[in-house]
């Protein structure tokens, strides 16, 4: 394995103190550590700590154990193989690789096997990946994956977070999640350049869930541009994914010279197999092909609030399945929707014809393809939005209409939130696409997860439905610990829903939000959970 590059902040040095003292050899890690610190200068015989760091991440992948922190040192790194990861976490002790104190770490593939591959040829599964995860219970964070056999590969593993990260040109997709694959997370991913100089750019896209089931999967945040096939591709997964506040752009576009090129070059596409994906504020723009696409999905998918702009064919078609879309908008298209007998109300073909640039507050993209803001999200800007129609199309404008910031609604019918019960939509007027309905026993549960910048006294909002007599009291659990209670008071009918404010202490970074019924009919329809803005 080689290494290039320094840490950003410098180890402090020892050189000198060596030549006064006699030093203690280094004992190598132990597995029960619970922090594992990885430097390009460091030694695989070290004990991992700071002052004497893993010399690399396979090494400190081996040692892990449930609870473990992985926390890598600036720098870029170039193994000569990947880095394989099949080993998992717990529920309540995920294991997490992340970059260290916000230093830039590079993982390199270019000297691994299939980089690329040879024309045509297929190679073995656990060599596909820079990072290659078959392992649950992770988390992945502020790491650039580069030039691999894929970015990252992950292949049967579920409850995984990817967070922060960039995975670009690489020689296959940046990211891939494939076969069973369940209640894993992909926020706020940059994944862009990648090729497939073995398939003529038919495969190489910005991310990929194919092949496979599971239920829960939500992409949030993402940006995937410049690949050579898609955007996002979906190809046979046959389990339910969600996407929301993403962007694809420029996908499908031969940059590197192929000499029988394949690339389909769709923004989102979300086939073949039959699946109700759902799709909400996002853009796809300026791709070779399509924006939105069912791929020959015949299933009931679902897109709000999304816009098509400027793709080199239709922005949405759903002619091979029977989906719904509410309030998006195509602007400047090379082909109208094709929607077959697929409907919906509110989108811009419903309210006019004649759509034009002129329609659209903005129409330079710099800002959101510029650099994320400080909390990892898409910057704040007003492109393609229109002049009219407030809630037509998507909104990267991060205003709620009066001049601050919109809270963020975590939805209690969507990973990575869990329901002791059913997720149902029989009562109108909820939010999203449904509510939970716990069973009626004292204990049963509704839990999210929030995520906090800094640690923060906040008010948290539930929206709740309580048509029974009496009040369905809880306990809120905050990371383990009761922190607060609600009395969830009758709202006279179960289609009459109601907001419960809760005060609470979040620690930085992802805590887990019970609402837990303390009285034998169980909680009210729990809607949703809001958490002011700087939160999650």
């Amino acid at each position: 394995m080689r290494f290039r590059g320094l840490r950003s902040r410098g180890a402090p040095l020892l050189l000198a103190l060596t030549l006064l003292v006699p030093v203690a050899p280094a004992q190598p890690a132990a597995a029960q550590d619970r922090t594992l610190t990885v430097a390009v200068d460091g030694s695989d015989s070290a004990p991992g700590t700071v002052a004497a760091p893993l010399r690399t991440i396979q090494r400190a992948v081996d040692l892990a154990a449930p609870g473990t922190v992985i926390q890598i040192r600036g720098g870029t790194y170039e193994p000569s193989v990947n880095i394989r990861i099949q080993k998992s976490g717990t529920p309540s002790q995920p294991i997490t690789m992340r970059a260290y104190d916000g230093e830039h770490v590079v993982i390199d593939g270019e000297n691994m096997p299939n980089t690329p591959a040879p024309f045509g040829e297929p190679y073995p599964r656990i060599e596909r990946g820079a990072i290659h995860v078959s392992g649950d219970w992770w988390r992945f964070e502020g790491l650039e994956i580069i030039n691999g056999p894929y970015g990252i590969f992950a292949i049967e593993s579920s409850n995984n977070v990817y967070r922060d990260l960039v995975t670009r040109d690489n020689y296959e997709t940046g990211l891939h999640l494939v076969l069973d694959s369940s209640d894993n997370r992909v926020v706020n991913l940059d994944s862009y350049g990648n090729r497939d100089p073995r398939k003529n750019g038919e495969s190489a896209d910005g991310l990929a869930i194919k092949q496979g089931t599971g239920s829960g999967n939500a992409v949030i945040g993402a940006r995937l541009w410049n690949n050579a096939d898609d955007g996002f591709d979906s190809w046979d997964f046959l389990s339910p994914i969600r996407i929301e506040d993403s962007v694809a752009w420029g996908n499908g576009v031969d940059r590197w010279g192929f000499p029988g090129w394949e690339g389909d070059g769709n923004g989102f596409k979300l086939g073949r197999g039959a699946a109700n994906h759902v799709v909400r504020n996002s853009i796809a723009f300026d791709n070779a092909v399509g924006g939105f696409i069912d791929n020959g999905n015949p299933g009931s998918l679902r897109l709000e609030n999304n816009t098509a702009w400027a793709n080199g064919g239709s922005g949405f078609v759903f002619n091979r399945s029977a989906s719904t879309l509410n309030r998006n908008l195509s602007v400047a298209d090379g082909a109208g929707v094709n929607l077959g007998s697929s409907g919906g109300d509110g989108n811009s073909w419903d309210l006019k014809d004649d759509w034009s640039d002129a329609d659209l507050v903005s129409t330079s993209a710099a800002v959101i393809k510029g650099p994320r803001a400080a909390d990892g999200s898409i910057p704040a800007t007003e492109f393609v939005r229109p002049r009219d129609h407030a809630n037509l199309g998507a909104d990267f404008s991060d205003d709620n209409g009066v001049g601050e910031p919109a809270p963020r609604r975590h939805e209690a019918e969507h990973a990575p939130a869990a329901c002791d019960g059913t997720v149902d939509a029989d009562h109108p007027g909820y939010s999203g696409g449904g509510f939970c309905n716990t069973d009626n026993v004292t204990g049963a549960a509704a839990r999210f997860t929030v995520r906090a910048d800094t640690p923060a006294t906040v008010t948290l909002v539930v929206g709740y439905a309580n048509g029974g007599p009496s009040g369905r009291p809880a306990e809120v659990v905050v990371n383990g610990s009761t922190a607060a209670s609600a009395p969830f008071a009758a709202t006279g009918a179960w289609s009459s829903w109601a907001r419960a404010t809760i005060t609470v202490r979040l620690d930085s970074g992802d805590n887990t939000v019970r609402l837990v019924a303390t009285g034998s009919d169980g909680l009210p329809n729990i809607d949703y959970l809001e958490l002011p803005p700087g939160g999650a």
